[in-house]
């Protein structure tokens, strides 16, 4: 019974950083879209390549992990209020200066990844006109 509670713990909180990705995405533009355009576009390209190398890589432990630590990550990312979020709504958990997923995310990634690329694509083409 607990090994099932425990299942369906994570399959919850899954679901629950899926269903947070759309929001994440639309509050990061809501934020930066007026203000610095030029900025949110770099952050979401670079949090599109982030998931892009995960989900091309998924079982290579170099896309695995994020240095949060990184000067690029810092600028590119880490600036900007909620590029975090995004990254979590994606499946990384944050840890000691870094944001990494699981060994075996390769295994529940299912449609995810490219679920979130196919968001980005969008926010970057709407950014892009």
């Amino acid at each position: 019974a607990a090994a099932a509670t425990a299942a369906a713990l994570e399959v919850s909180q899954r679901t629950a950083a899926i269903d947070s990705l759309a929001p994440a995405l639309m509050d990061l533009n809501r934020r930066y879209k007026d203000t610095d355009p030029a900025g949110l576009l770099t952050c979401l390209h670079t949090l599109r390549k982030y998931v892009d190398n995960l989900d091309k890589n998924s079982c290579d432990e170099k896309f695995q992990r994020i240095n949060c630590e990184n000067a690029a990550f810092k600028t590119r990312v880490g600036a900007f209020e909620g590029a975090v979020d995004v990254l979590i709504g994606c499946g990384f958990k944050q840890g000691e200066g870094v944001l990494a997923v699981e060994p075996d995310f390769w295994r529940t990634k299912g449609m995810r990844l490219q679920s979130a690329l196919n968001k980005f694509d969008f926010l970057i083409g709407q950014l892009a006109k």
